[in-house]
């Protein structure tokens, strides 16, 4: 019976195609596990089985302070920072938490052990915790898997929504009369130029900039306006396959071959420090030409990843 994949599935096949358990392979496990990150990285950067399209949900969140005590504020009203000077609306106030959308001048932001004073109520409380929403960030925080965002969906309808809608009106009124004998070059074009007519005048289209390594995508865009607290964003995107969770990415055919090749050129690397050295019997170490044939290898996979396997250069649009 076949073993399941797993990382360490991977690892064996890789050392038994270099020549393992007959062959002694002079690679410490560590570098085999370096190794195996490497090939990885390499793979979900490069190769096309290695992401997918997905469309993620977000909800919209408010910042939020933790009070010291149970403390009820006004919704509506202006709450101050006695020591940062902060000022902001409140939208929600239950027991210790104090919901607020952002503060209301930019450089003024609450601080830790401060007391916050309610405009309206006149109410007091201490700062113990403070939790940053959506709206005050002014970007999304994206899961790690994430490579890359190609569009948000738009925020709001476009021309009408429900019975308003223009298209709407326009199949309820139209469709009947297409029948089997009619033309559908008319409705086509009337389809686009709705279509342009939308664009141009309700675009809800936003600049948008994904920076992975800090897992945030910003929008351009008024906060406070344009979306609500429990409000969802949908974004487009393209995300890796967990191996830890489909392991059947630790049998992929390349992924082998790369590995292999990787770890061979480590095994290369290590032997030719005693290049040279006579073994007992007259042996010599060739850890030179072991490291050549794998760096020759590693070359033609690349090539070959970049021409059969890689994403067109233009594919993301985010």
């Amino acid at each position: 019976m076949a073993k399941p994949n797993s990382r360490q599935t991977l690892i064996d096949y890789c050392l038994r195609a270099l020549g393992a358990p007959v062959v002694e392979i002079n690679v410490d496990d560590d570098q085999v596990e370096d190794r195996v990150d490497e090939a990885l990285q390499f793979y979900q950067h490069y190769h096309a089985d290695s992401i997918e399209k997905v469309f993620l949900k977000h909800k919209v969140t408010n910042s939020e302070l933790t009070l010291g005590s149970s403390t009820v504020f006004t919704i509506g009203e202006t709450i101050t920072g006695g020591t940062s000077g902060a000022t902001a609306k409140v939208v929600s106030s239950s027991g210790i938490k104090l919901g607020y959308n952002k503060t209301l001048v930019f450089d003024k932001v609450f601080v830790a052990n401060e007391t916050i004073t309610g405009g309206t109520s006149s109410a007091t409380a201490t700062v113990s915790a403070i939790a940053k929403g959506d709206i005050e960030n002014g970007y999304l925080t994206i899961p790690d898997l994430v490579t890359d965002v190609v569009q948000i969906f738009p925020l709001r309808e476009g021309t009408g929504t429900g019975m308003f809608d223009v298209q709407y009106q326009m199949h309820l009124n139209d469709m009947y009369s297409l029948g089997y004998m009619g033309s559908l070059v008319e409705y086509e074009m009337a389809q686009q130029w709705l279509s342009m007519l939308d664009l141009l005048v309700t675009s809800d289209d936003k600049h948008i900039s994904f920076d992975r390594h800090k897992n945030q995508l910003r929008i351009d865009m008024d906060w406070n306006k344009e979306v609500i607290v429990g409000g969802y964003i949908v974004v487009e995107c393209y995300r890796i396959i967990d191996p830890n969770t489909f392991t059947d990415v630790y049998n992929d055919y390349f992924l082998k071959r790369y590995l292999t090749a990787l770890i061979k050129m480590q095994w290369g690397v290590n032997l030719s420090k005693f290049e040279g050295m006579v073994m007992p019997g007259g042996v010599t170490f060739n850890g030179r030409q072991i490291l050549e044939d794998a760096k020759e290898e590693i070359e033609k996979l690349n090539e070959e990843v970049r021409l059969n396997w890689e994403q067109p250069v233009d594919f993301y649009t985010g």
